[in-house]
């Protein structure tokens, strides 16, 4: 699968490397080209230093034949405006963008990411989802793992019995 990876950095890197090891022909952007040579140097990728949002960038980078973006750069609206311009210009079907600020990840503003409006079909948030991961391990701390079901109301533990 062609995947375009906006953004070189901690989250940007550690997605390159999970889908270039899973035989995906991956394109890296970052405007530090710095970061670009580290990912190049150290993963199966190609790259492209520049801004994410630049259609001529994207282009460069083969978003006319990708069929997946990831916008993980360290700005949301950088990364907001990258999926549009990905569907807008270039058609890429699946639009992945990572959003930091909680402004964005109210619940009463979920409409936002329809296709109609702002094209992203899928929202990550590693800060949400580091506290999110807190919180399960708080409410069982005995367990090594745990994971929600049925809209929480369902909860699988992991447990080690002696």
């Amino acid at each position: 699968m062609k995947i375009i990876i906006c953004g070189a950095g901690q989250v940007g890197w550690q997605i390159a490397r999970h889908l270039s090891g899973e035989r995906n022909d991956v394109t890296v952007v970052d405007s530090n080209a710095e970061l670009i040579r580290r990912a190049t140097d150290t993963l199966d990728v190609q790259g492209i230093a520049g801004f994410a949002s630049y259609p001529d960038v994207l282009d460069r980078a083969g978003a006319r034949d990708a069929e997946m973006i990831i916008a993980a750069t360290h700005s949301d609206e950088v990364n907001m405006v990258t999926c549009q311009v990905a569907h807008s210009v270039f058609g890429i079907n699946r639009k992945i963008a990572r959003l930091r600020s909680q402004s964005y990840l109210d619940a009463i503003y979920s409409d936002l990411y329809r296709r109609d409006h702002m094209p992203i079909d899928v929202v990550i948030s590693p800060e949400k989802e580091v506290a999110t991961a807190a919180l399960q391990r708080l409410s069982a701390p005995a367990a090594f793992d745990t994971e929600i079901f049925m809209d929480g109301q369902a909860q699988l533990l992991g447990i080690t019995i002696d």
